[in-house]
């Protein structure tokens, strides 16, 4: 009669039945042709810990990135910025742009040269591109003080993301990396609260074990690949995918004190980089961009009629943050409207989003470049002509102090739109505005967002 294996042969036994199952499925994985690809599930590859905003760029890094929709390269210079790398000091006779922002400004789908910020450099101008994967607007005014200020720009373009960014600036990050946030104070003042950030030493650890395993591991891969939804879209193309799968967000319908809370603080951040901005020489820009569905309602008459049948006022945020924010004196480029023209005329998979990951694609980031061109072109000119800047107080800086802002940017009397944002728009077509089917600015209603206090 034979004896019982003992309790350590059994569990050799399973252990290496465990490994041969593995094994032969990353040879299988290999044979069928999955390979790495830091997935959009896994984008923590590229960034790392940092105790002041959470997370920044890895430096000196590259790599091929991808999901079902895309494969494309990202580098990220030594510098840590995505694209070409320039150098700290100046260069007599060049512009110099930095660009704010989170994935859609970093690029998430596209290759390095396609993204908004690559198109917009020219031999005499210097595109720097500070944009973060997840960043808030909260963490973007940390970036402008810590880490675009010694480049010395002459415009600030900072991106605001409404797909997330109102609920960036209100958490305190991601089960993978912590971060930072501000409060806001009833008298409007900014306090920073959560730094330094603490991160954990057991998971950072895990964090990059995963990270390498993903980088030489086709099985791991292919389970990432498995995990995305491959379902097609509902017939009649990019209707109702969005809004008919998942509730619309109460900020289109009736907002909550959460809402509210999170748009005034989001304003609050915005005017405050757009003050930094100024203290270090440049002209801020905020560039709004729009979540996906917005672009797909704004280029569908027929899904517009519904959505204002029930009630969803589809360009809520951005009339209220322009609004807001012109009066602060900031220079505010919407694009809403030309991201849904381009979409009207070039629908499904060459459109301006990718339909299930509702990042940029690389018509999406043209579309934004040639928005921003003549804008951009249009401030440098002025630098370059001289006109100067004279600072007076009044805008209370995010430590409770005041800080300088220029009175040619300031609001001014009775309602009337501040000179730098009256020129900055002056020659929009009013199609590139929010406005109603026929292009007629719409007026605000009783029941959009109550940002001013």
């Amino acid at each position: 009669m034979s004896s019982r294996p003992s309790i350590r042969a059994r569990i050799l036994l399973v252990v290496s039945g465990i490994l041969l199952g593995i094994a032969l499925g990353e040879v299988a994985a290999r044979l069928v042709g999955f390979e790495y690809r830091p997935h959009m599930r896994n984008r923590v590859y590229f960034a790392e810990p940092d105790p002041v905003r959470g997370w920044r760029n890895r430096s000196g890094v590259s790599g091929p990135y991808g999901g079902d929709e895309f494969l494309t390269w990202v580098t990220l210079n030594e510098a840590g910025q995505r694209g070409r790398l320039h150098p700290i000091e100046r260069t007599p006779g060049h512009d110099r742009i930095a660009i704010l922002g989170d994935s859609q400004a970093w690029g998430d789908g596209v290759a390095d040269d396609e993204v908004f910020a690559a198109l917009l450099q020219r031999d005499d101008r210097e595109v720097l591109n500070f944009s973060v994967i997840g960043y808030g607007n909260d963490q973007q005014l940390l970036t402008l003080e810590s880490e675009v200020a010694p480049y010395r720009p002459d415009v600030v373009v900072i991106a605001a993301y409404l797909g997330n960014d109102l609920q960036d600036d209100v958490t305190l990050g991601t089960w993978q990396f912590r971060k930072p946030r501000y409060r806001l104070d009833d008298d409007g003042s900014l306090h920073l609260e959560g730094v330094p950030v603490e991160h954990s030493e057991l998971l950072a650890f895990g964090v990059s074990v995963y990270r390498a395993a993903m980088r030489y591991s086709a099985l791991l891969n292919a389970f990432a690949e498995s995990a995305v939804d491959l379902r097609p879209l509902k017939p009649g193309g990019r209707r109702g995918w969005h809004v008919r799968k998942r509730p619309m967000r109460s900020i289109y319908t009736v907002p909550t004190e959460g809402d509210r809370l999170a748009v005034r603080l989001m304003v609050r951040l915005l005017v405050e980089a757009g003050a930094r901005a100024r203290e270090m020489g440049a002209v801020p820009v905020v560039l709004i961009l729009p979540e996906h569905w917005q672009v797909e309602a704004a280029a569908d008459p027929e899904w517009r009629a519904e959505l204002r049948a029930l009630g969803i006022d589809w360009r809520r945020p951005q009339k209220r943050l322009r609004r807001e924010l012109e009066a602060a004196g900031l220079v505010v480029v919407d694009a809403l409207q030309p991201l849904a023209r381009v979409s009207r005329e070039r629908p499904g998979r060459d459109s301006t989003f990718y339909p299930r990951w509702k990042h940029l694609t690389t018509v999406g980031h043209r579309v934004i470049a040639d928005l921003l061109e003549p804008r951009v072109a249009r401030l440098l000119q002025r630098e370059k002509d001289g006109e100067t800047r004279q600072p007076q107080h009044g805008v209370g800086g995010a430590d409770g102090r005041e800080v300088e802002i220029d009175p040619a940017r300031s609001p001014e009397p009775d309602g009337a739109r501040p000179h730098e944002a009256a020129d900055a728009t002056r020659g929009i077509a009013e199609s590139e505005r929010p406005g109603d089917d026929d292009g007629a600015v719409e007026r605000d209603g009783p029941g959009d967002l109550e940002i001013a206090r």
